[in-house]
């Protein structure tokens, strides 16, 4: 069974699923593009990764910002998320608190936005309808709060990370 992960570095997020784990080989498929890696853990503690076209020794480390990756001299910092936990949570941005941003947890077609400006949702509220891989998906607030923009119209294709709504806290 394939596993999907976001990965975040900046503002870019790609789609990382490894597609199957034979041991020393992985098939990965990122953003749509398929490959075959050979992995090897090294007696320094660090991961042998090759391709054809290249080959490096990563040491992996998970910090509080992130999973932080040293190639050499180099330092890399992702945020690293199991795309369903991504999927469940029906957005990513509020971790629940009121008001934020509501963003698509996946590429896919806007289906409906039953929200309108000034609109006050609820924490759960459906914001947004996501149709991908021929089903619909609901898209929820993680917190409350009031609808202040609308990023995106019905018909719209978006991309995983894509803002959909953005809410403002109601101070009650």
């Amino acid at each position: 069974m394939a596993t999907e992960y976001r990965v975040k570095r900046g503002d870019k997020v790609q789609s990382v699923t490894i597609i199957e784990d034979r041991g020393e080989t992985v098939v990965v498929e990122i953003d749509g593009q398929r490959q075959e890696l050979s992995v090897h853990a090294l007696p320094d503690g660090r991961t042998a990764v090759a391709t054809p076209e290249r080959r490096v020794a990563l040491r992996a480390v998970t910090t509080k910002q992130g999973l932080l990756v040293v190639d050499t001299h180099v330092q890399r910092t992702f945020e690293v998320e199991d795309a369903r936990v991504s999927w469940l949570a029906g957005a990513t941005g509020g971790k629940g608190a009121a008001g934020g941003r509501v963003t698509a947890s996946m590429p896919g077609r806007v289906v409906r936005v039953p929200v309108v400006l000034d609109e006050i949702v609820q924490p759960g509220s459906v914001v947004a309808v996501l149709e991908a891989m021929k089903m619909e998906n609901d898209v929820k607030a993680p917190g409350g709060g009031k609808v202040v923009e609308i990023a995106v119209k019905e018909g719209s294709d978006v991309e995983a990370g894509a803002l959909l709504v953005r809410l403002e806290p109601v101070h009650e």
